[in-house]
């Protein structure tokens, strides 16, 4: 299936404002990937989270490049009346008008949500923040960090005997701007029948709660907080710990061969394992010993799991990742590779499907390897991505071509460091 977007696209035609930081640079690349022009509008000198390039020496810089990925650049001065102005010259224009600016931000800025509706009533307007735009911490400013410990995903994220842990990627930035970018989705659809646009208001620590759904409904049925899991967890209606990622000869593999659950498909898995193990030479008494799956699965003390736990670790640690997924495959083994990323680059499913991109930047030595489309349409595909772009790269398209301004006019403003 083609990747690349034919015409019509689902938002071709639509124009995006960009203002967000971190927080909210995943909501344009959403969009851009869509159709939408997507407008970065970043200070002079751009963007803080920039970075580098073309060394991309910083993990800072590539985030930046990845996230920003199919949109253009124009520079504007925010802090000064002539930038304002300037911006009031662009929102006629625009369909969309994406931000993370606090509550406090937007009035120092004069930003208001109502005014601009007043002014611009097909305007879509979209704030990406830490807290949402009421509530006590609406003018809190947040990390990441900050935002997966309040949303409650660092209090679940780690083993259970040691600190909680953030998750390694900035899922807080990531979930909210992707809940922004399919709020305003839906709120275009619905202009196309009312012919006003609305403000939609994201809070990223709302979105965080949203991943962890069963977590409030556990709380309020059974009183019981959700217990930290990584390599080893306690499930709730088991009083032992079992194990979850295992080593194997040249990686990690996700097993829960006993005392998970699972029904039927868990004592297949549990069958086909013992036989491979004892063909191979690893059998032993304790594996046949009881009923490990069956309707005693709870009654499993500690010890006699972690002696069971400790022959199924030898007989994994002979074989390889891709030799213990194959047979999983062919057995019905309810395991699963634990897959790094130069693993995922290599996976046949990925790659049989062309899920991934290459996005060539005449900054960087090679082409870069990208996610391709998060969804495939079989009328309206996404449009494959293009590289990130300059500071204030597209300052003469958008200024001087569509807005007709004057070149004069374009470097006296650079000059005076309005744009």
């Amino acid at each position: 299936m083609s990747r690349v977007a034919s015409s019509p696209s689902l938002l071709g035609g639509l124009r995006v404002l960009d203002l967000t930081t971190v927080e909210g640079h995943t909501c344009g690349r959403i969009l851009a990937s869509m159709g939408a022009e997507v407008i970065k509008v970043e200070p002079p000198g751009g963007e803080g989270g920039r970075g580098y390039l073309p060394a991309m020496e910083s993990p800072d810089d590539s985030r930046w490049w990845a996230e920003n990925l199919g949109k253009k650049s124009v520079t504007l001065n925010l802090a000064v009346a002539e930038g304002r102005a300037l911006l009031d010259r662009l929102l006629p224009d625009a369909d969309v008008f994406v931000h993370s600016f606090t509550r406090p931000t937007l009035e120092r800025l004069g930003l208001d949500h109502d005014e601009l509706t007043r002014r611009y009533p097909r305007l879509i307007q979209a704030a990406i923040t830490p807290f949402g735009l009421d509530g006590p911490y609406s003018g809190y400013e947040a990390t990441d960090l900050t935002i997966q410990a309040m949303g409650g995903h660092m209090y679940v994220t780690g083993d259970a005997d040691r600190s909680p842990v953030r998750v390694g990627l900035p899922v807080a930035h990531r979930h909210g701007g992707a809940e922004a970018a399919a709020a305003i989705t839906v709120a275009y659809y619905e202009r196309q029948v009312s012919g006003l646009g609305q403000t939609i208001d994201v809070s990223m620590q709302e979105c965080v709660i949203w991943t962890m759904l069963n977590t409030t409904m556990t709380w309020e049925l059974t009183g019981r907080d959700e217990l930290r899991g990584g390599a080893v967890r306690r499930e709730r209606s088991s009083k032992i710990y079992t194990r979850l990622i295992w080593h194997c000869q040249d990686g990690l593999v996700h097993f829960v061969p006993v005392g998970g659950g699972g029904g039927k498909s868990r004592v297949k898995s549990w069958n086909r394992l013992v036989d491979w193990m004892e063909a191979e030479g690893f059998g032993a008494a304790i594996l046949r010993a009881k009923d490990w799956n069956g309707e005693h699965q709870h009654d499993i003390s500690q010890k006699e799991y972690d002696a069971l736990s400790a022959r199924i670790q030898e007989f994994l640690m002979t074989h390889t990742v891709a030799e213990l997924y194959d047979r999983a495959v062919t057995d019905g083994l309810l395991l699963a590779p634990v897959a790094s990323v130069p693993d995922i680059l290599e996976s046949r499913q990925l790659r049989d499907r062309g899920f991934f991109e290459t996005v060539a930047d005449p900054q960087l030595a090679q082409p870069v390897t990208v996610p391709g489309a998060f969804a495939r349409f079989t009328h309206t595909p996404l449009t494959a991505p293009t590289r990130a772009p300059r500071v204030g790269e597209n300052n003469t398209e958008i200024y001087c071509n569509a807005l007709g301004m004057a070149e004069t006019e374009l470097d006296s403003l650079a000059s005076t460091g309005v744009i």
